[in-house]
């Protein structure tokens, strides 16, 4: 009897850097390691039974990367997925868990919706919020927002409006007390054509502001008034996650 589990996992630190062509074996590796009975597929090159819905830009980080694996027996989820969790490279964790019933709907309709993170130095975080508060605001009022993506078979045009439900700037300072950085959330829409954040900060940029050193996903689901609803949890993940440094 085959057991589905949807999971969220993390992929922060040098696991960054694992490409979406090597992830599947380096969790094959962990659930070998962790002595779980992961079903394989059928014929001449079976492969263990797990499916990542969307790949991650590589150096970009996540706590917000899900997968559907299948189990060819039953397994106790607390234990277990724990020690596939301790079986994986430092910087992938399993966060949560949800049993899959017959019927459902596959896991990439539950991801609506992606909710990102881009986070700058804090040298002049205070001019730097407030001009892409401004920026923010004219472009959610836009109806369209081309910008030019450099491939290497050719340039592309992007209009970014339509991917952009929500966005929103805020100073942050860190739990030690260090100086305020400039954060920007924004949640993208998942269906339809890809709008990843490096196209967003293109149409927020105007070739006058420097890439943020930090991207990351922070979660998916779907996109409610408050920021978005994770998929598995249902907890809200905020669109401003704290009170802007200004009001602290």
């Amino acid at each position: 009897m085959t057991q589905r589990y949807r999971i969220r996992w993390t992929k922060v630190g040098r696991t960054r850097f694992v490409s979406a062509r090597d992830l599947t074996s380096v969790w094959e590796r962990a659930l070998r390691r962790a002595d779980l009975p992961i079903a394989y597929s059928e014929g001449f090159t079976p492969h263990a039974k797990v499916s990542f819905p969307d790949a991650l830009p590589v150096s970009v980080s996540s706590t917000g990367e899900y997968a559907e694996l299948t189990f060819a027996a039953p397994i106790v989820p607390e234990r277990d997925l724990a020690r596939l969790s301790a079986a994986l490279p430092e910087g992938m964790d399993v966060l949560t868990y949800l049993v899959v019933p017959d019927g459902a709907p596959k896991l990439a309709r539950m991801l609506r919706a992606t909710l990102w993170e881009l986070v700058w130095p804090p040298a002049d975080a205070a001019a730097l919020t407030e001009l892409l508060r401004r920026r923010g605001d004219a472009l959610l009022r836009a109806d369209h927002a081309e910008v030019i993506r450099h491939r290497p078979d050719g340039d592309r045009t992007v209009d970014v409006r339509p991917a952009v439900l929500d966005l929103a700037t805020s100073l942050r300072r860190a739990p030690d007390g260090a100086d305020a950085r400039t954060v920007l959330r924004a949640v993208l829409r998942n269906d339809g054509p890809t709008v990843r954040p490096t196209d967003l900060f293109a149409a927020l940029s105007h070739d006058d502001i420097a890439a943020p050193p930090t991207t990351c996903r922070v979660a998916q689901g779907e996109h409610v008034p408050e920021g978005l609803r994770e998929a598995l949890s249902g907890e809200v993940a905020p669109l401003v996650p704290d009170v802007d440094a200004e009001a602290a």
